[in-house]
């Protein structure tokens, strides 16, 4: 008989007290989040050329510091607003973490030094971080666990379209104001405003949300626990090490793709005709070029690897995102039609190493322990984008734009090489165990 205190919204069956429209909210802010939490890095080379004048040859160590440092803010704060959820609710926080994104969103593009930058760059990173808690911490609240499936297939969908909607559309919203008539600065300043409503709207949103703190919330991990756990586990099995090295790879292929391409074409177009606005929307086509390859490719990956072992799937991954990285790197002018056929590999690259990173610690992870073991590959991965942005961001300058993508197809073909080794142990191991 079916419980009375549990409904559906189509095929998925929600967890008792969860209603319909609580879901829908949570869907909203997972069409807009990832488009929220890296649209000012896509514009940020326009802010430096357009509101700070600064010399192109400082954009790569700038852009990648600032992206550091926001990771530093993310680490620090993403458990305090983990804690708070569990103290005070889900939808306060949310509701918080999206008005916080709102006010940096607000002030970034009216800053006139690095500093300024800085400073609410951090504002949005603070709000990230309590936002990308709850979209994570919400999936595991809202469906019964045999709707779980379902329900995160399409919250990674809308990610995806929200994705793509704000790189390829809204970073033409300069380009358009600048059409009406407004000057660059004003037409970077309109647009940021533009996205700082969508960040209010979100925010007004989540009030639809389960009101309440949650029914059960799980005891948080202290982080010296955690990684002590995480480390015991990967020291135990090859296969938990192989995906901490993998989510270091993995996650710095996606701070690549929104810093360093943006910044590239930015400055590929930088001596052509084009203008500041123009440049922002060519880069938003190209890296929606990326993020459209990876949306389409990643449900086809999926199906492939249900039915494959999970370190072949994570070695075809990565030699994937190897190949797309590589290909790349070696492209002249990265907004040329020639280029396109490299930048759909690098998607179907960045999209298949994600997934099959995750897919191997779903499978490998300890039930007692998951919540230690995913939180270490969290951290792991947060020590790629740092190390990418700040190494990336001076190797752009001094080497090249094709340096950072040098580096992120070695490391990829370095987790891959990896995987193959330990395939290989695997089987010896099976050959020669006793029948």
């Amino acid at each position: 008989m079916k419980d009375s205190g549990q409904q559906s919204l189509g095929p998925i069956r929600l967890a008792a007290g969860v209603m319909p429209r609580h879901v829908l909210c949570y869907l909203f802010a997972a069409f807009v989040s990832i488009g929220l939490f890296t649209y000012f890095t896509a514009l940020t080379p326009y802010l430096l050329r357009v509101n700070l004048g600064l010399p192109q040859a400082e954009h790569g160590r700038v852009s990648g510091d600032l992206q550091f440092w926001q990771e530093i803010v993310l680490l620090v704060t993403i458990g305090l607003w983990g804690a708070a959820s569990d103290r005070i609710g889900r939808r306060a926080v949310y509701v918080a973490a999206f008005l916080v994104m709102a006010l940096g969103y607000g002030l970034y593009a009216f800053a006139g030094t690095v500093g300024q930058l800085l400073a609410w760059r951090i504002v949005i990173g603070v709000g990230i971080a309590g936002a990308a808690a709850m979209l994570s911490t919400i999936i595991a609240d809202y469906p019964d666990d045999g709707s779980r499936g379902k329900l995160t297939g399409i919250a990674f969908f809308l990610n995806g379209i929200g994705a793509v909607l704000f790189f390829v559309g809204l970073t033409r919203l300069p380009q358009m104001f600048e059409a009406r008539g407004s000057s660059e600065l004003l037409a970077g300043r309109y647009a940021f405003l533009v996205v700082t409503a969508i960040a209010l709207l979100a925010g007004l949103v989540m009030l639809g949300l389960k009101p309440g703190r949650p029914d059960s919330a799980a005891a948080r991990t202290p982080l010296l626990r955690l990684l002590a756990e995480g480390v015991t586990a990967a020291a135990r099995a090859p296969r938990i090490a192989l995906c901490y090295g993998s989510a270091f790879a993995a996650r710095a292929d996606m701070a690549i793709i929104t810093l360093f391409i943006t910044l590239w074409v930015t400055q590929a177009v930088a001596d052509t005709s084009l203008s500041a606005t123009q440049a922002a929307a060519k880069a938003g086509q190209v890296v929606g070029i990326v993020q459209g390859a990876s949306l389409l490719w990643s449900p086809v990956f999926g199906f492939i690897a249900d039915r494959m072992n999970r370190i072949t799937v994570l070695i075809v991954g990565f030699l994937m995102a190897a190949i797309g990285y590589g290909w790349v790197a070696v492209i002249k002018d990265p907004t040329a039609p020639a280029a396109i056929p490299a930048l759909l590999v690098l998607g179907i690259g960045q999209g298949s190493a994600i997934l099959a990173s995750t897919l191997l610690l779903s499978q490998e992870a300890p039930a007692h322990i998951r919540g230690s073991v995913f939180g270490l590959q969290s951290f792991c991965g947060a020590l790629g984008i740092m190390a990418i942005s700040a190494g990336g961001g001076r190797l752009f300058d001094s080497v090249g734009p094709s340096a950072p993508f040098v580096a992120v197809a070695v490391a990829n073909g370095l987790v891959c090489l990896w995987a193959v080794a330990l395939r290989a142990v695997e089987r010896r191991q099976q050959v020669t165990a006793p029948a």
